[in-house]
């Protein structure tokens, strides 16, 4: 039998922090959790592209952000009130949310607008830019990824332009094109921005203010450019109610909540297989495409999402 020694020197942990680890504070558990979380997070807001698309139908860009962040907020509110924290907590996530939210607002305009503009296709290939461009950022506030995520985001990069973008498609860049890749860049601002403030704020007043503040953006847009109609609100109200409900209020939070565990550019790579949802409910309901190529494409994503998870080997003790 192996000494009590010999034990903890095999251990991955520390001998100090190894007695302080309780099963509920395990770092792989809480991990883990963060990632089935944002995975289950990524299916539904996959589901939110057939309410958008509908939605556009019916209602202007600037008008779906104003209602469907706006119900948002007032569906998180409650919480915000309900859960009791300090003056300080509720201070710091009115603040964060509000610059958050701001950041959200502009991306999603900007989305909608590209949308139109482009084909669902390369609007959804040229968001998940965010996973480059969220380690790049990260090296420039300080933050270096591992090796292995900027092969794994790359690797998702190359699979989701297997399933968005169509065989022998020309791919140029037009207006709806820098529109969307401009949208990239805002997310992944808005990414990092949750995963700083979800570590020190409240996130019940942090994710309600984001929304309330992402709404205000849309509004003002709604006000200038666009112009109200009863009857379009109506006609896009299913759509709204579920990227309000589902898609922000729930969805949104459970990102807030998966991303306290997890790396921003981990927890970016998780999120861009999206692509791989949006394009299964593309064939199941709208009667799009999925064939070999885009299969292949949907492979390559989930042997990088799989890779990115696996825990680095760490060296032996001499």
């Amino acid at each position: 039998m192996k000494k009590l020694n010999e034990i903890e020197e095999e251990s991955i942990f520390p001998k100090e922090q190894e007695r302080l680890l309780t099963e509920k504070e395990h770092p792989y558990r809480e991990r883990n959790k963060g990632i089935i979380i944002l995975l289950i997070t990524t299916v539904i807001w996959s589901l939110a592209f057939i309410a958008q698309s509908t939605a556009m139908d019916q209602i202007g860009p600037c008008a779906f952000v104003f209602y469907r962040h706006f119900l948002s907020g007032l569906c998180l509110l409650p919480f915000a009130f309900l859960k009791p924290c300090s003056k300080e907590e509720k201070r710091a996530g009115i603040k964060g949310g509000a610059i958050t939210g701001i950041v959200l607002g502009f991306a999603s305009v900007i989305q909608q607008i590209g949308v139109k503009e482009t084909t669902v296709g390369k609007a959804a290939f040229l968001t998940v830019l965010y996973i480059i461009l969220i380690p790049i950022f990260g090296l420039v506030i300080g933050k270096k990824p591992e090796k292995k995520i900027w092969f794994c985001a790359i690797l998702a990069l190359v699979g989701v332009y297997f399933i968005a973008i169509k065989a022998g498609t020309k791919f140029t860049i037009g207006i709806g094109d820098t529109y969307i890749i401009l949208c990239s860049v805002l997310y992944a601002v808005q990414i990092m921005q949750v995963g700083y403030y979800v570590k020190k704020v409240n996130i019940s007043w942090y994710m309600s203010i984001q929304f309330l503040a992402g709404s205000l953006v849309g509004l003002l847009g709604f006000i200038f450019f666009e112009k109200f109609s009863l009857m379009s609100l109506k006609a896009a109200f299913l759509p709204i109610a579920y990227a309000g409900i589902m898609s922000g209020a729930v969805a949104f939070t459970m990102q807030s909540y998966a991303q306290k565990r997890l790396e921003d550019t981990l927890a970016s790579l998780l999120m861009s297989t999206t692509a791989i949802y949006a394009a299964i409910w593309g064939w199941l309901f709208l009667g799009e495409s999925l064939g070999i190529r885009e299969f292949f494409g949907c492979i390559i994503m989930t042997v990088a999402v799989v890779y990115a998870q696996m825990p680095e080997k760490r060296k032996k003790r001499s």
